[in-house]
């Protein structure tokens, strides 16, 4: 089936050209699109339309340019045209219609019916001829029309809170309503600068050739001093000054002062009225009546953009209070706690003072009053005796000291965090205490740790004193195992302050073990569950390796029973 004919919609709003699109779609057409006058004049040069369906005001050539250029082709002056424009421009467009041999025109917002009734009628005919002169200046362009696309303007530039968008789309609105090939909104801020917003259905060339001519640069002047402008002041002026401009010429110009009640902002202007040779005092009174809008819309939008900055500024401020509180509140909690570690320590000090360091004190005071007692022979060995637990007490003294002195080095020392492979810390602390071990056969199981940001000098002690207590404790059995790695905190965890599905690392033996019912006394300076006859030691191993893992901000705890050995496990923050 032979198609009906192919038409070029030209149209710069997509909602508007997306309509027309679908309103001629039922219709056996082949349909073009173009988005402006150069876009559309391509395309009518290169696929040959049997219909040119365009809108007045067009970005980079204006719709009653692209129509000019088509009539002086000759190889397609005969395309039937339909001009489009808002319902406001009626009479104009009919007169630009008249003056370009265009027969038909359709008004916004589009009628179906309407549309598809004008495309068959203009398929059917022959253009009539254009009558060669530029169309008549109007004086009437719809009063009522105008002012309901004023009222829709002011709805939707009040309806903006953001300067820019009213000011883009004041420049459109103000080029559509007056039917002009530029639309220029300059706003002077305090400090002089300037902010220029442009409307423009001219290309650059002709954008710099119109903006540089001697009339225009005069009558910005004007409006700069707060006056308004209206060039050709009369229909008359406009015809004897008529010829044959080119586009990028100054031909006419209206411009008027943007100012509230307050303040004055910049100015409008518009340039060139398309297909007319002027603008008239009604058009001046839109321009003024557009201002007046804009000049309070604007006002509106930076108060109300101070407005949001304040309430941005103050969001952050209780931002940063609300973190300040926060870190404070966390650097109390740390300084709390280290306080009490602190009491703690303290009052294991006191203790050990009034109780472990004064035993040997008793035992080496003891056994000096018996040898000065001994009436004996002097090869007695009853005096070699004494000597030797003199002695005994003396290292026992020295060694409580000594631990003492290491948990304060731990608990002051200053701490630095950096990346650490606790494999590497393990592997150390594995081969230390083989050495110490030679002679017995112990099983290691090793499994990959996670990395850790914590001080490795600290945490090679940790390491250094859960592996030597397990190679300790197990020293009764005769396959020695001691297993170390990682595991995740589960619910049915209890005797840990650490959190269901927390990281931690668990150093795990097969030795003697112990009753949990003393677990509470592990971590305590000289706390010991075994006799000293037993097993060696001071008891300020696991001191030192809980205070450890508390300045890593992680907790410690031991799972036992009695001959079937032990786990210590221990988070740490920052643990991957």
């Amino acid at each position: 089936m032979a198609k009906g004919g192919k038409i070029l919609v030209a149209e710069d709003d997509a909602e508007a050209r997306e309509l027309l699109m679908l309103s001629l779609a039922d219709g056996d057409y082949d349909l073009l699109q173009a988005a402006d006058g150069i876009e559309a004049l391509h395309l009518l040069r290169t696929e040959h339309p049997d219909l040119l369906i365009t809108d007045i005001v067009m970005p980079r050539m204006d719709g009653y340019e692209l129509v000019r250029k088509l009539r002086q082709d000759e190889s397609m002056s005969s395309t039937p045209v339909i001009f489009c424009s808002a319902s406001y421009h009626e009479r104009e467009v009919r007169e630009m219609a008249r003056s370009l041999g265009v027969r038909s025109t359709l008004s916004k917002p589009y009628d179906l019916e309407i549309v598809r009734e004008t495309v068959n009628a203009a398929l059917a005919t022959k253009p009539p001829a254009a009558t060669g002169g530029p169309p008549a200046l109007i004086e009437d362009g719809g009063a009522q029309e105008r002012l309901s696309a004023l009222v829709t303007f002011s709805r939707r530039v009040f309806g903006q809170t953001d300067p820019a968008v009213i000011l883009e789309s004041t420049c459109d609105a103000a080029r559509d309503i007056l039917l002009a090939q530029v639309a220029q909104l300059v706003i002077v801020s305090d400090d002089g600068s300037r902010q220029v917003t442009t409307s423009s259905g001219l290309s650059g060339e002709e954008m710099e050739r119109l903006l540089s001519s001697r009339m225009y640069r005069d009558m910005v002047q004007s409006l700069e001093s707060g006056g308004s402008a209206l060039y050709p002041m009369s229909p008359d002026e406009s015809v004897a000054n008529d010829g044959a401009p080119q586009r990028g010429d100054f031909v006419s110009m209206l411009g008027v002062p943007i100012a509230s009640v307050t303040k004055s902002y910049g100015y409008l202007c518009v340039l060139n009225r398309i297909g007319l040779p002027g603008f008239t005092e009604e058009d001046l009174a839109v321009a003024r009546a557009i201002a007046a809008q804009v000049a309070v819309a604007y006002e509106n939008a930076l108060q109300h953009q101070a407005l949001q900055d304040e309430i941005d500024r103050r969001a952050e401020m209780e931002s940063e209070i609300r973190r300040l509180n926060q870190d404070l509140e966390k650097r109390v909690a740390e300084r709390t706690a280290e306080l009490e570690i602190a009491n703690r320590e303290l009052e294991a000090f006191s203790y050990s003072v009034a109780h472990d360091l004064r035993a040997p004190l008793r035992l080496i005071h003891a056994h000096v009053q018996m040898l000065r007692e001994h009436k004996g022979p002097p090869g007695a060995r009853e005096p070699t005796i004494h000597m030797e637990q003199i002695q005994r007490g003396a290292k026992e003294m020295s060694a409580l000291i000594d631990g003492l002195l290491a948990l304060s080095r731990v608990s002051h020392v200053e701490m630095r965090r950096e990346p650490c492979s606790l494999d590497n810390l393990v592997k150390h602390a594995v081969d230390r205490a083989s050495q110490e071990a030679q002679g017995r056969e112990i099983e290691w199981r090793l499994h990959p740790l996670p990395a850790a940001s914590c001080d490795p000098e600290l945490m090679q002690q940790v390491f250094a004193n859960l592996i030597g207590n397990a190679v300790k404790y197990s020293r009764p059995r005769a396959k020695p195992v001691i297993e170390i790695g990682s595991g995740v905190v589960s619910e049915s965890d209890t005797g840990t302050t650490a959190a269901p599905g927390e990281r931690y690392i668990y150093v795990r033996d097969n030795g003697v073990g112990f009753d949990m019912r003393y677990a509470r006394k592990l971590f305590g300076v000289f706390q010991r569950l075994h006799r000293q006859d037993e097993f060696e030691g001071t008891g300020i191993g696991l001191a030192t390796v809980s205070r450890i893992v508390e300045r890593h901000g992680g907790t410690i705890w031991a799972e036992a029973s009695p001959g079937r050995g032990a786990e210590f496990r221990f988070t740490l923050r920052g643990m991957d």
